[in-house]
């Protein structure tokens, strides 16, 4: 192999392929990055065997071949480098790198030992816009579990039937539900458990980007694993085995308050109040009544605190608790304006909403208070 890249190209690429990098890994080839080089380009691989992603670069190529170079060093190095042309030069199993300035040799393993990447058929992929994708795994990833006692829930629920594309997360706790709208319809109904790593990784390249329109998502040959396929670049990512959660049955269909406050305002308050909320397992108390919303936390070791504020409020009365963190990741992700909230008493779910965005809906279960009958 034998190639010349601009030293911006390449850093740019190792950086999103060592993200993929296992930092763990059991099989010394994993926590190695392939690269490739072919007359059709460039490419630089990536894979923990549970995302991988393949990323085409552009290089003049001079001589094809491949070679496996242990990612973390390598990156460090290229990103080190100043702008400018960089030489790759393979002999045997050495990577040579060459500047006017500077040249390194490192130790690779055999291509032929790097675990394969999947295949897919480009005529099945489906087309998904990427900036409505990139807001709807911003509103509901965040919600998923981060740990892996029920693998389930540190999964998203991909669900595409006709027009529509429906995603949805949860830890147990709080529930995180966005819709939206797709250009193709889809013939047959696809229902698929991504992990909520995977899918903001996802974002992460769209936000990086900043140039893809569309997304193409499609299955890999053998069914066990999907692909978002970039102008530049494919995602590969395992589906997470197991039922996820019937979120219909939990999302509620009534409610007895309606409480309508700016997001700003709400946010600032919460803010606030949290602090006292810290030193007391993190739960702060809601009273509403006819046209206000009253934030407080009591804590034994700091003290106590209250913030009140102006809301519109329909129906009854009343109090809640809840972790003021699920509080504040919901404001952090929702539209400017007015939220809505929606109680059923201080023991059934608070029901979240945006009013300018009706395709997003977030439940958050509420915290019994020790003062409430069982």
């Amino acid at each position: 192999m034998k190639i010349q890249i601009l030293q911006e190209n390449l850093a740019k690429g190792l950086t999103i392929a060592s993200r993929t990098v296992s930092t763990k890994a059991q099989l010394p080839i994993l926590a190695n990055i392939l690269l490739q080089a072919e007359n059709s380009g460039f490419f630089v691989s990536a894979t923990n065997l549970e995302m991988g992603v393949n990323l085409n670069l552009g290089a003049k190529v001079e001589k094809e071949g491949k070679i496996t170079i242990p990612a973390r060093v390598f990156t460090e190095v290229v990103s080190s480098l100043p702008a400018g042309k960089i030489d790759l030069e393979v002999e045997g199993n050495l990577l040579k790198i060459s500047t006017p300035n500077y040249q390194a040799t490192f130790n690779g393993i055999p291509a032929e030992e790097f675990p394969k990447l999947p295949t897919y058929k480009e005529e099945e992929l489906i087309s998904l816009p990427a900036d409505k994708l990139l807001e709807a795994i911003d509103k509901v990833a965040f919600a998923a579990a981060t740990d892996d006692t029920r693998p389930v829930l540190t999964g998203v629920l991909f669900k595409m039937e006709g027009k529509s594309l429906s995603l949805v997360a949860t830890d147990g706790y709080r529930l995180s539900l966005k819709n939206i709208d797709l250009n193709q319809s889809i013939e047959k109904s696809v229902s698929l458990l991504l992990p909520a790593k995977s899918l903001i990784e996802v974002a992460r390249i769209i936000s990086e980007g900043k140039k893809e329109k569309e997304i193409k998502v499609g299955f890999t040959e053998d069914q066990n694993q999907v692909v978002f396929v970039f102008s530049e670049m494919e995602l590969f990512t395992r589906l997470i085995d197991g039922d996820f959660p019937d979120y219909q049955k939990i999302i509620p269909v009534d409610f007895k308050t309606k409480i309508l406050v700016d997001k700003e305002d709400f946010a600032r308050e919460v803010k606030v109040v949290s602090i006292f909320a810290r030193e007391s397992a993190n739960i702060l108390k809601i009273k509403y009544g006819k046209d206000f919303l009253e934030m407080s936390a009591n804590s034994p070791q700091v003290g106590e605190n209250k913030s009140t504020l102006e809301a519109k409020v329909e129906g009854e009365e009343g109090e809640i608790a809840f972790n003021f963190r699920f509080l504040q990741s919901f404001l952090a992700v929702v539209e400017p304006g007015e939220v809505a909230l929606e109680f059923s008493g201080s023991l059934s779910p608070g029901v979240f909403r945006s009013i300018k965005d009706e395709s997003f809906l977030h439940i958050i279960m509420p915290i019994r208070l020790q003062t409430e009958e069982s």
